[in-house]
């Protein structure tokens, strides 16, 4: 298996003209914090890169275009904003840029470990045959002092699928809620992956949750 370890790996070009004028395409577009707290955002389309459609369900895109085979993907934020009405709010923007330098640590249930770093668009993920990856598995999240562990124990990869805040709830489909889902199509829209708390402006500074808020100009 191959890893992303995600230290703003670039999108490397070479062998053809066509791969070349591909390469000087804009693959991203700065917006401002109400659209992407990261100010930026995927506009690339499906252009191969490690950078290409954050907070997507990595491992069914990949499958549904005849990508590399991924054993997990998904993308990591600035913010964890739980209330599907208010991440719409806050939020307006789709395939924003997520938060780099996250170590996410997973092990599935045969005890194999990986441990991911993000890279520039929050993304993370390991290349592999997926059936090689035991799972339930469990994930952590952690940057400096936080550290964040899911309270379910995941039966599939894309990570996305269930944390998509615009996607159906178990509730709103009428499915009782399980840890281990044994459906193949399961979905259970939940906040985005996320940092709860994080002060990028240091210890004294508002959460991006507070800063986002702020901008909106809402109430806590």
């Amino acid at each position: 298996m191959r890893t992303a370890t995600g230290a703003s790996l670039p999108y490397r070009c070479a062998g053809s003209a066509a791969l070349a004028l591909a390469c000087s395409d804009i693959t991203t577009e700065p917006v401002t914090k109400d659209v992407c707290h990261s100010e930026l955002r995927w506009v690339g389309g499906k252009r191969g890169s490690e950078e290409m459609y954050p907070g997507r369900d990595c491992v069914g895109c990949h499958l549904d275009n005849d990508g590399p085979e991924l054993v997990l993907g998904g993308t990591v934020y600035a913010y964890l904003i739980t209330d599907r009405e208010l991440h719409a709010e806050l939020q307006t923007g789709k395939d924003c840029f997520g938060l780099e330098g996250v170590t996410v640590r997973i092990e599935d249930d045969a005890g194999q470990m990986f441990e991911l770093t993000t890279n520039r668009a929050g993304n993370f993920f390991v290349e592999g045959n997926p059936r090689d990856f035991a799972k339930p598995f469990r994930a952590e999240v952690l940057m400096g002092d936080i550290q964040r562990g899911m309270g379910t124990s995941p039966q599939y990869g894309g990570c996305a699928r269930c944390h998509d805040p615009a996607a159906p709830s178990a509730m709103e489909l009428g499915l009782a809620f399980t840890v281990e889902p044994a459906d193949a199509d399961y979905r259970n829209g939940t906040g985005r992956i996320g940092v709860p708390d994080y002060r990028p402006g240091g210890p004294d500074a508002p959460t991006v949750e507070q800063e986002l808020l702020d901008i909106a100009g809402i109430e806590p």
